[in-house]
């Protein structure tokens, strides 16, 4: 720190002299953290359409509040008096709970949702998946993963302000929690612009296949359960590793990472998950969907579920059912929204177990996505 003058750049990439960022940081008085909590919280609320100047016409009526998982065809059907039940890693709450990621309840009007289309766009692109029953056609397996990669790259956007909003929460510590500080805000904010350069290369190809109509751009399986799932989800990431934990593709190379898009649905009793990937040669998605084929039936859905639990945020469950669940499901479900949303990794990936079962509704048929009539 001696070799930083008064008026040279601050040390901790800023852009502002040192004289006025961290010159004396230690000796100021302490930052509410709750301030930063909630200026980060005000850029999730940031209205945006995704879709305009995409080629999918012009924007039409107010930002919305759009739901990712659809309230009426699929979260209506595992609430209990309107809540459903999902992990969340909010400040207030770990500080509440010493740190441990717990679970509670939410409205079904507050879940799954944020502010990335016109009422015109939501209404025009996603008709077929909210006012239609899924049955795994091709066209509600793009529109689904169209909107589920547009929440993920709002949900990055939101992020780049995170840096900024906690660059002052170290004012009153020593200088040695200032550096530790600021670097892992640097390590955050790399890995976030690294993220969404990835899911940029995908969101431009799925926005491109929704211009075109082409929805045979994504390969999707569809698995078919005789009953309603005790848990709604959509969500879009890179997998790291498959069903089992064996390694599919490295975040460390300077390759493109490739998405996958998972969702569920409920249509007439019965229950639906839509597995997609962009079709190419040995793609991560076509591997998973491979090994979902051969899994035996009985097993499949208890994977899948902890498949998703760790890697999905957007994940709501049936309050009823998560009650009543045993202390080994429980432990399992805790360790495994642990797992994802720890940035650090210092909470193991743990492989899906095939011998914990969930009780889940009984598969009756997985198949290829069919094209549109």
């Amino acid at each position: 720190m001696k070799s930083v003058g008064r008026n040279d750049p601050c040390w901790c990439g800023s852009g502002v002299k040192y004289k006025k960022c961290h010159l004396n940081r230690s000796v100021q008085e302490t930052a509410n953290p709750w301030a930063a909590v909630e200026a980060n919280r005000a850029a999730f609320q940031v209205k945006k359409c995704y879709a305009e100047d995409a080629g999918l016409g012009p924007c039409e009526g107010k930002i919305i509040k759009a739901h990712t998982v659809s309230r009426g065809p699929n979260l209506t059907k595992i609430a209990r008096s309107g809540k459903v039940v999902r992990y969340r890693a909010d400040p207030a709450e770990l500080t509440k709970n010493g740190g441990r990621l717990t679970a509670s309840e939410i409205g079904i009007g507050d879940a799954s949702v944020f502010y990335g289309f016109c009422a015109g766009h939501d209404r025009e692109l996603f008709s077929c998946i909210e006012n239609e029953p899924f049955i795994g056609r091709e066209d509600q397996c793009l529109a689904v993963a169209y909107r589920t990669l547009s929440r993920e790259y709002y949900g990055k956007d939101a992020a780049g302000h995170l840096r900024e909003t906690l660059r002052e929460a170290d004012k009153g510590k020593s200088i040695i929690e200032q550096l530790q500080l600021q670097h892992l805000l640097a390590l955050m904010e790399q890995g976030n612009e690294l993220a969404k350069k990835d899911l940029q290369h995908t969101y431009d190809r799925l926005t491109q296949a929704m211009v075109e109509r082409r929805s045979d751009v994504l390969h999707s399986l569809v698995i078919e359960f005789g009953g309603v799932l005790p848990f709604m989800v959509a969500a879009a990431w890179s997998p790291f590793t498959d069903l089992f934990g064996k390694r599919l593709q490295d975040g460390y190379t300077d390759e493109l990472l490739e998405q996958i898009f998972l969702a569920s649905f409920v249509a007439d009793g019965q229950s639906f998950i839509c597995m997609s990937w962009i079709g190419k040669p040995n793609a991560p998605g076509q591997k998973l969907a491979n090994q979902a084929r051969e899994m035996p039936h009985e097993r499949l859905g208890s994977i899948i579920l902890q498949f998703v639990a760790m890697h999905a945020e957007n994940i709501f469950y049936d309050p009823v059912w998560f009650e009543a669940l045993g202390p080994a499901q429980l432990k399992r479900l805790d360790s495994l929204a642990a797992a994802g949303v720890d940035a650090m990794g210092s909470v193991p990936d743990p492989a899906g177990d095939p011998t914990l079962s969930f009780d889940l509704p009984a598969i009756t048929r997985i198949f290829d996505a069919e094209k549109e009539t």
